[in-house]
This record gives structure tokens, sequence and C-alpha cells, in this order.
């Protein structure tokens, strides 16, 4: 796992107060986890660039929060009805998109956009000649 952002980091970024001393440690090690898990391309570990450390410093928040891993519960309701001549039936369940960023929490999706330069497409692919 690569290391983009400490506990130092994110009180500089945010003041000291962004969470409970005893959530930081845990909360910096989920921030780096994901942002290890995202393969961003391009970052000079020695000289991070600021916007990466603001994302992480979001995630970070996130995190603290409970919310950096947390599985979407809730959906919206539909409905189906089908009707053959006199014979009716419907179905009502739930349903959860979670292909969409709007799934995420708010500081997730504010870290995505800061990090959109070095992320790379799940489509896309280098060609050498």
């Amino acid at each position: 796992m690569a290391t983009y952002i400490t506990v130092a980091d994110v009180d500089t970024i945010l003041g000291a107060e962004w969470a409970l001393d005893e959530k930081k440690a845990r909360a910096v090690l989920q921030a780096n986890t994901y942002l290890t898990s995202l393969s961003l391309t391009g970052v000079d570990m020695d000289a991070i660039p600021d916007e990466i450390k603001q994302a992480g410093a979001e995630l970070a928040v996130v995190a603290s929060q409970g919310k950096l891993y947390q599985q979407q519960t809730e959906g919206s309701l539909a409905a189906k009805t089908v009707k053959a001549g006199s014979v009716s039936t419907s179905k009502t369940f739930a349903s959860i998109d979670t292909t969409k960023s709007t799934a995420l929490p708010d500081g997730v999706q504010f870290a995505l956009g800061l990090l959109a330069p070095w992320r790379v497409s799940g489509y896309g692919f280098n060609v050498y000649r």
C-alpha cells in the first residue's frame, strides 16, 4: 500500500479537529488504502501533489465517520404489474444502482473529482510503437 497522506498532513489541511484522536490513524489508513486501490498513475511519491493530499484528507474525514467502506442499504422502490385477461399480479421491490457515483458520500465524490488527472479509465490502454 502506498502512503499518500499522514495524520499530520490531514491535520495541516483540515485542522486538528477533523476527527477524534483515537479515530485518526485508522481513518488515514483507510484513506491511503482507498487511494492505493484507485491505481493512480504518474504520481511522484517523493512530492505528492496538493490535490492528492486534499483528496486523501477528504477521504480520511469520510472514513472517520464510518462511511468510506459503508455498504449502500437504501434504494428506491419499484413496482411491476402484469395483467393477462382478468388475472393480475404485481411485485414491489427495492432497487439500488451502485454503478452511479451519486451512491457515494459527497466527500468521496469530491475526492474522486480531485483525483481525475491521475485516474486511468478501465476502458483505455496505452499503445506503444
